[in-house]
C-alpha cells in the first residue's frame, strides 16, 4: 500500500472513531433504565411547584411535570392500539415481548426546609420500591411506610405531554396522626414548622405552614409497571430535579404575548375514520422543550396552554375552527372535517384541505392571548406559508396569502431563462451552470475510460 493510501486509510479510521465517540458521548446516561424498554426511561421533566391559583386547603400546592416526546409517542400509540384491540401486535412491534400490559405511575417525595433532616427531609424508603401485597409502599404485613402526603403510586396519563396534580392537602385526623398500619403526616414534620388553627373560610381547623418562613421541596420519579399475565414488575426512573415553593424558592413569572411560539404541525393526511359521514384528518404536533417547560409552569398554577386547529378548503379564504382544543402534546392529533361541510351536505371525495393551528394561553387574573399561527399544511406538503410574529390574537387575519402552486411560492428571480433560480453567476442561469458541471463530469469519465482501454490494448500488444 502506498504512503498516500495509508494516510487516507488512517484518516478515515480516525474520522469514523471520532464520529462513534461523539455518538457515545451524546447519548444521555439514564440510571435504572431497562434496555428492553422501547424508550429511554428518564426522570420527570420540567418539574414545577406552586401555590398560585390553588385552593382546597391552606397547605395545598400544585405540582406539574412533563414526559419526553419518545415516552409520549409510545403511550399515545399504546392507547390507540388498546382501543382497537391490537395491543399485543403493538407491543410486539415495539419489541415488548416480555409483558402483556404496561403502564406508568409517578412517585413524588417531599421535604420541608432541609432535605437531609431526619424528620422532615426526604421521606423515600425501600418500601417505595416493593409491593409484596400489590401496593407500593406497603410491607408484607400490610403496614404502609408512607403518609398521605407521600405519593407512591399515582397514575400518569402519559398520552399528554404535561401532567399536574394537587399535593399536601389538608387531611382527616387519622391521616394526620397515623393509624395502626400507617405513618401520620404529623410524624414527618417538626412542631416548629406548622400550626394547627381555625380558618373562617373553611369553617374548621387545618394545618398551616407559613410559606414566607418555610420552603417545600419535592422530587419525583416514574415507575413503569410491566404485567405478564397476573404478575407485576417495576422499573424506576432516576429522581427528577428538585422543585420548590416558599421562602427560598425562585419565582416564576406569568407568560406574556410573545413568550409562546407558533405551533409546529406536519404530516397532514386522511385517517381511516369518519365523523358524521365526513372524513377525519390526522397530523403531527411537535412540542419543543422550552414550550413543554412553560406548559408545566402553567399547569402547576391551574392555568393552561391549549392548541386550536382551523381548516379551509384549498383555494378558499374562509377558515373554520375544528373544535380540536387539545392540550400541548407531542404526537398525532385528529380533527373532524364535519365543521367545514354544509349541514346535511358532506364534503365531496377528493376535497383538498389546508390546516393551521395556534396556541391559546389562559392564565387566571390575566387576559388570554394567542400565539402566531403555524405554517399552513396541506396534503402532500408540510410547509406552505410562514406567518409573522406572535402576540395577542396574532395571525387572525394571516394565512390568506400563499395560494397557487409550489412554484408560485418560490422567491421571485431576475433570471431570464428559468425565472426561479436565486443567483446567476456571471449572469448565466444557475441551472445552465449545473448542466455544464454535469457535462464536464461525463466527459471526464469518458476520457478515463478511453485512456484505460488504450492502456489495456497497448499491454496486450507488448505481450
Amino acid at each position: 500500500m502506498s504512503i498516500s493510501k495509508k494516510i487516507i486509510t488512517v484518516s478515515l479510521v480516525c474520522a469514523i472513531a471520532l464520529a462513534m465517540l461523539g455518538v457515545v458521548l451524546s447519548v444521555p446516561q439514564v440510571a435504572s433504565a431497562d434496555p428492553d424498554l422501547p424508550f429511554a426511561l428518564v426522570a420527570p421533566q420540567n418539574v414545577n411547584l406552586t401555590k398560585d391559583n390553588i385552593g382546597d386547603s391552606h397547605t395545598t400546592l400544585g405540582y406539574a411535570f412533563s414526559v419526553t416526546n419518545a415516552m409520549n409517542e409510545f403511550f399515545v400509540g399504546y392507547g390507540n392500539a388498546d382501543v382497537e384491540g391490537e395491543l399485543a401486535e403493538y407491543l410486539a412491534s415495539k419489541g415488548v415481548d416480555y409483558a402483556t400490559e404496561m403502564w406508568m405511575l409517578v412517585q413524588i417525595d417531599w421535604a420541608l426546609d432541609d432535605v437531609d433532616d431526619a424528620v422532615s427531609g426526604w421521606h423515600y424508603n425501600a418500601y417505595w420500591d416493593e409491593a409484596p401485597l400489590g401496593t407500593l409502599g406497603q410491607d408484607a404485613e400490610g403496614f404502609y411506610h408512607c403518609s398521605s402526603w407521600d405519593v407512591v403510586d399515582m397514575g400518569v396519563d402519559a398520552t399528554s405531554t404535561v401532567s399536574n396534580t394537587w399535593l399536601y392537602r389538608d387531611m382527616n385526623e387519622w391521616e394526620w396522626t397515623g393509624g395502626e398500619n400507617s405513618v401520620g403526616v404529623r410524624d414527618q414534620l417538626r412542631s416548629s414548622q406548622y400550626t394547627y388553627q381555625y380558618f373562617s373560610d373553611t369553617d374548621d381547623s387545618q394545618v398551616f405552614i407559613d410559606w414566607n418562613e418555610h420552603t417545600m421541596y419535592n422530587r419525583s420519579r416514574f415507575v413503569i409497571v410491566l404485567r405478564d399475565e397476573t404478575e407485576d414488575s417495576y422499573i424506576f426512573s432516576p429522581w427528577s430535579d428538585v422543585a420548590a415553593y416558599g421562602k427560598d424558592a425562585e419565582t416564576v413569572e406569568p407568560l406574556a404575548p410573545g413568550d409562546v411560539p407558533a405551533p409546529v404541525i406536519t404530516g397532514l393526511r386522511l385517517s381511516d375514520e369518519q365523523f358524521n359521514d365526513n372524513p377525519v384528518v390526522a397530523f403531527t404536533l411537535t412540542v419543543p422543550e422550552d414550550l413543554a417547560t412553560k406548559a408545566a409552569q402553567l399547569a402547576a398554577r391551574n392555568d393552561i396552554i391549549r392548541v386550536e386547529v382551523e381548516a379551509r378548503v384549498a383555494g378558499t379564504s374562509e377558515w373554520t375552527n375544528l373544535n380540536v382544543g387539545g392540550n400541548v402534546t407531542t404526537g398525532e392529533l385528529e380533527a373532524a372535517l364535519v365543521y367545514l361541510a354544509q349541514p346535511g351536505n358532506p364534503l365531496p371525495d377528493g376535497t383538498q384541505v389546508e390546516l393551521r393551528a395556534r396556541y391559546l394561553v389562559m392564565q387566571q387574573g390575566r387576559d388570554d392571548f394567542y400565539s402566531a399561527y403555524s405554517k399552513i399544511i396541506g396534503f402532500g406538503s408540510d410547509e406552505i406559508v410562514d406567518h409573522g410574529s406572535s402576540g395577542e390574537h396574532a395571525g387572525e387575519s394571516g394565512g390568506e396569502e400563499g395560494g397557487g402552486s409550489i412554484l408560485d411560492r418560490l422567491p421571485k428571480s431576475d433570471c431570464k431563462v428559468c425565472h426561479i433560480c436565486p443567483v446567476q453567476p456571471l449572469g448565466i442561469c444557475l441551472f445552465i451552470w449545473i448542466a455544464i458541471a454535469v457535462a464536464v463530469v461525463i466527459v471526464a469519465v469518458i476520457v478515463v475510460i478511453i485512456i484505460k482501454k488504450v492502456k489495456q490494448n497497448k499491454d496486450r500488444n507488448n505481450q
